[in-house]
């Protein structure tokens, strides 16, 4: 696997140049997490608050794509297809609420593997960033897998529970926010939509 596995299931928002991008790390921060993974579609509970941020962040214009390490794949705990089973489950749990993200990006490789897109590397945040806003959408996605490059826009952010996510915020060039494992966006809802905050250091 050369790079992320990618979900989506609507028509891409391709094209929006303007749009700033809120990247948001899945396990902690979305939903509960677990101690080891999310293995099954059945196993997600979103943390109290996810839908309200979610649609309010939709409502300030942000694109949302969330970028996850997901290793259970490279180490042959389960396959793609469980993940995107996994993910499957996430969107319908958010799409009757006008909550659900525009993509997900997952890293399935082991830490050891060196590759580009596992956080705190900044891959998955680059790829997602060209491929919204690009006006040819999934249609050059493998072209871009091992390509990515894209323009970080000024409202551009990234929000995780680890300093990995905050790592890879800051070598993307965006906004980075650290949270608190399972206690979830909405505290944060404030200071993510005031454009001046600069956002948190890695300590």
């Amino acid at each position: 696997m050369d790079g992320p596995i990618a979900h989506a299931l609507r028509p891409f928002a391709g094209g929006r140049q303007d749009a700033p991008i809120a990247f948001l790390d899945r396990d902690g921060v979305l939903n509960m997490s677990l101690d080891g993974y999310v293995n099954h579609p059945e196993e997600l509970e979103l943390i109290p608050g996810t839908v309200r941020s979610l649609r309010t962040l939709k409502e300030q214009g942000f694109l949302l794509c969330v970028v996850t390490n997901q290793s259970a794949v490279g180490r042959g705990l389960w396959d793609d297809e469980r993940l995107h089973e996994i993910h499957d489950r996430f969107d319908a749990m958010l799409a009757p609420h006008g909550a659900q993200p525009d993509l997900i990006l997952a890293c399935p490789h082991v830490p050891w593997a060196g590759c580009a897109c596992r956080k705190p590397m900044s891959g998955m945040l680059s790829l997602g960033a060209s491929l919204l806003r690009s006006d040819e959408g999934f249609g050059v996605l493998r072209q871009r897998m091992n390509n990515a490059e894209a323009d970080v826009h000024p409202g551009d952010l990234m929000v995780g529970d680890r300093g990995t996510d905050v790592k890879a915020g800051l070598n993307f060039g965006a906004r980075t926010f650290r949270t608190v494992r399972d206690v979830g966006l909405e505290p944060w809802l404030g200071r993510l939509s005031d454009r001046e905050d600069p956002g948190n250091e890695v300590r």
